[in-house]
C-alpha cells in the first residue's frame, strides 16, 4: 500500500427504518407481520412525526386504491415478468400522480416457489405452503425493483385474512398500512401461505374494508365478469355494473381456471361481496396497463364496476361467508327463518334438515324449505354432526353467517 494519502471512500448513508414497535401490534397472531413490518425506505425518505401521521390517517384511507394483481398478470414461466412488474409501478405512479394512495396486493409467490421445489412426495397443501414460504423473497424482490425503477418505496406486509377480520389485530393492521402510507411508501400486501392457503382476492377485499378504501380493484387476464364464461361462450356478454350478485352471476362466475393462482372469477365475486357490502366499489378489470387503473379511479372503469351497498355485517361474517363458494345446505324452519331475519343465532330447532355431506368449516347456504336463500355462513360442525345436534345446540352465531336478504344501497 502506498504512502500516499488515504483515498475516503463514501460510505451511504444508512437508509431510516420504519421499526414495527412502533405500530403497537397485538401478539394475537405471530404471522400478522411475519415480515415484521419489513419497511425497506428509500435513502433520504423521512419518517412522519408520530402525531402527523395520526392526524392524516384517516384522510389518507379516503384517498386509499386497494389493487389485486394476479398471478397471471404477474408471472411468466419461473418468475415475475419485469415488464408487467414495471406496468404495476408505473400504475402506481400514475395514481399517486393522480392524488391517491396505492395498497397493493400481488400474487405469485406459490409460481415462483413451485419452479425452485419442483414435483415430488408429500401432501399437495403442505408443499404449496412450502413452494409459498420459497417464492415470497425473490417474488417481493422482483416487484421492489419494479417500484425503485419508479423511485417509488415499497414495504412488504404478510397477512393472512384473521389479521385483518379480528377487530383488535385488525385495528393495528390499519394503523400500520395508513402510516405506511402517510410516509410516502407502498405496502405490498401477500397473503402468508406459509401458514395456510388460500387467496388473494379475498384478502384484498378485507383490506379495502378494514381501511375503509375508495376502490378496491381486482385486475385480472379477463376485461370482467361476464354473463358465461367467455372462455367456452364467444357470445358473452360482458356486464358493465352489477347493482346486486346473484346466484344466476356465481354459477356464470364458475371456479379456478389459472395455471398459476388459486382463484378464479368465483373468487373475485366472493371478494367483491366482502368489500361492497363494507361501503367499497369494486371493479373487476383486465390488467392491461397504468390507464385501466385511473380510468377507472374517474369513474370510467373498463371491466364490471359492482356498487358498494350498506349493511352492518362484521368483518369476521363476511369472511365465512364468501370467502369460498358454498359446498353445502341448511333447509331451515320457520323458527330458525325468524332468526335470521332478526339477525340472531341459529340453533338446531331452527333447521330442518341438512342437504349436502360436508365437512365442518365448509360456507353453506341457508334456505327455506322451498330452497329460497335466506343467508349464508360457514359451518362449525359437518352435516351429519349439526343432524344429531340436540334441541337448542348451537348451529351458528350472528359473527359465522350474513344475510342475503334485500340490502340498502349506498347513496
Amino acid at each position: 500500500m502506498s504512502g500516499g494519502p488515504a483515498h475516503r471512500v463514501p460510505f451511504p448513508r444508512r437508509p431510516r427504518i420504519l421499526r414495527a414497535a412502533s405500530y403497537s401490534f397485538s401478539p394475537l397472531s405471530v404471522s400478522a407481520l411475519s415480515a415484521s413490518l419489513l419497511i425497506r425506505v428509500r435513502r433520504g425518505c423521512e419518517r412522519l412525526p408520530e402525531t402527523e401521521a395520526l392526524r392524516t390517517a384517516d384522510a389518507t384511507a379516503s384517498t386509499c386504491v386497494v389493487i389485486k394483481i394476479g398471478s397471471s398478470s404477474l408471472v411468466e414461466g419461473a418468475g415475475v415478468d419485469a415488464a408487467k412488474a414495471d406496468v404495476v409501478a408505473g400504475m402506481v405512479r400514475r395514481l399517486r400522480d393522480e392524488g391517491l394512495t396505492t395498497v397493493v396486493v400481488a400474487s405469485g409467490a406459490i409460481a415462483l416457489g413451485r419452479e425452485t421445489l419442483g414435483d415430488g412426495p408429500g401432501e399437495a397443501g403442505t408443499r404449496r405452503q412450502v413452494m409459498a414460504a420459497l417464492g415470497q423473497g425473490p417474488h417481493f424482490q422482483a416487484v421492489g425493483a419494479a417500484f425503485a425503477r419508479q423511485d417509488l418505496t415499497c414495504a412488504q406486509f404478510l397477512l393472512t385474512p384473521r389479521d385483518i377480520w379480528e377487530p383488535e389485530h385488525g385495528a393495528s393492521v390499519r394503523a400500520a398500512l395508513l402510516h405506511t402510507l402517510a410516509a410516502g411508501v407502498v405496502p405490498v400486501v401477500n397473503e402468508n401461505d406459509a401458514i395456510m392457503v388460500r387467496n388473494n382476492d379475498v384478502l384484498a377485499a378485507l383490506l379495502a374494508a378494514r381501511l375503509g378504501a375508495r376502490t378496491l380493484m381486482l385486475l385480472t387476464d379477463v376485461d370482467g365478469l361476464y354473463d358465461r364464461n367467455p372462455r367456452l361462450h364467444p357470445d358473452a356478454r360482458r356486464i358493465d355494473v352489477v347493482d346486486t350478485i346473484t346466484a344466476g352471476l356465481e354459477a356464470a362466475a364458475g371456479g379456478a381456471d389459472s395455471a398459476h393462482g388459486t382463484g378464479g372469477m368465483a373468487a373475485k365475486l366472493g371478494a367483491a361481496r366482502i368489500a361492497t357490502r363494507s361501503g367499497v366499489p369494486t371493479v373487476i378489470a383486465r390488467f392491461d396497463g397504468a390507464d385501466a387503473a385511473v380510468e377507472a379511479c374517474r369513474g370510467r372503469p373498463r371491466g364490471t364496476l359492482v356498487r358498494a351497498t350498506r349493511t352492518a355485517d362484521p368483518l369476521q361474517a363476511l369472511w365465512c361467508a364468501f370467502a369460498q363458494p358454498p359446498g353445502g345446505r341448511l333447509v331451515c324452519t320457520p323458527d330458525g327463518e325468524a332468526a335470521l331475519a332478526a339477525r340472531g343465532p341459529l340453533d338446531r330447532q331452527g333447521v330442518a334438515a341438512a342437504d349436502g355431506d360436508f365437512p365442518a368449516g365448509t360456507v353453506i347456504d341457508l334456505v327455506t324449505a322451498h330452497g329460497d336463500l335466506l343467508a349464508r355462513g360457514r359451518a362449525r360442525g359437518s352435516a351429519k354432526e349439526i343432524t344429531r345436534l340436540p334441541a337448542g345446540a348451537p348451529v351458528l352465531h350472528p359473527d359465522e353467517y350474513v344475510s342475503l336478504l334485500e340490502v340498502e344501497p349506498c347513496p
